[in-house]
């Protein structure tokens, strides 16, 4: 900090200075990120006007996984860099998409992530990471088109695969009739196969879950779930499925395990009342029902008649 302390001339005629930056970029490039923290930082002190000196340092505090950071480290960049030199920093721009990203805040990460896949050097896991923006900010549509570009690039990319398939699982379970959807869904789960067979076993499962085809689901869950052991909708697409094949008793203990992992999904608590109903559990039955009830505002036909009907005299 003594250095930080000193007064520092103009950063042209400042040699230590100088040396500090390019030390801190070496840093860097040998994955040193907090002893590059520890040069970067007091540079900045005397010498804010210094984009690469910002630049270097939300890059670190994007490996270090210091997200709020980067972010505020990448902006100052991105800003002097404008002001400065009268360009976009490609660099800058991209590491505070994914700062942003990894943030929590999707919608703001996406202008970023979209300047940035518009260059002519960008890659597959650039496209890749903006789709799984357009789908945390639900535009599902937009994910497709730009996860289907990743893939088209560069077929290597497991999260775009698993997105993909996730999104074409969704599709199937809304029109299960459909026999396009499944056949798409079908070959985008056996993309991810290649590189993540237990997520695909899931994937497949769900599946065969939303075609109605529970027994052939149940193996396949089972299986993803040994991986998988708390992936909620796993977990309750195998109690729907043993519901369905009237394995009550181990459909129960996996759909109360569902309701520990979703407890404000509806759906779980209308099964598990099912569940229960069918095994003769009256009581049991309406308390779940009942939290079915609350969560739909009692909008449920099905869990309405069957409290009418579990609470008859």
């Amino acid at each position: 900090m003594a250095w930080a302390q000193e007064n520092r001339p103009p950063f042209a005629e400042d040699e230590e200075a100088q040396a500090r930056l390019q030390r801190g970029i070496s840093l860097y490039q040998q994955s040193q990120y907090a002893a590059a923290l520890e040069i970067l930082e007091p540079l900045v002190v005397h010498h804010p006007e210094q984009a690469t000196a910002y630049r270097m340092l939300g890059l670190c505090y994007l490996q270090l996984k210091q997200y709020q950071l980067a972010v505020t480290a990448l902006r100052k960049a991105v800003e002097l860099t404008r002001v400065q030199e009268k360009r976009e920093d490609t660099t800058a721009r991209l590491a505070l998409g994914k700062a942003l990203f990894l943030a929590g805040d999707s919608a703001a990460a996406i202008p970023e992530l979209e300047y940035a896949a518009q260059r002519p050097e960008a890659d597959a896991a650039i496209l890749t990471l903006l789709g799984y923006a357009y789908y945390r900010q639900g535009d599902e549509a937009a994910a497709r088109k730009t996860l289907l570009q990743a893939v088209a690039r560069d077929e290597r990319q497991p999260e775009a695969w698993r997105l993909l398939a996730e999104l074409d699982v969704l599709a199937v379970t809304a029109t299960p009739d459909e026999p396009a959807a499944v056949k798409r869904a079908t070959s985008s789960i056996e993309k991810v196969n290649r590189f993540e067979p237990a997520v695909a076993a899931g994937l497949r499962g769900r599946l065969l879950v939303a075609q109605r085809q529970f027994a052939k689901a149940i193996p396949e869950l089972d299986r993803a779930l040994t991986a998988q052991p708390n992936d909620a909708a796993l977990v309750f697409a195998l109690g729907l499925a043993l519901s369905r094949e009237g394995q009550l008793e181990r459909a129960t203990t996996i759909l109360t395990k569902a309701t520990s992992l979703l407890p404000q999904e509806a759906g779980v608590w209308r099964e598990l009342g099912y569940v229960h109903e069918r095994a003769g559990r009256t009581d049991a039955a309406i308390t779940a029902y009942e939290k079915a009830a609350a969560l739909t505002n009692s909008q449920d036909t099905f869990v309405v008649r069957a409290l009418e009907r579990l609470r008859r005299p």
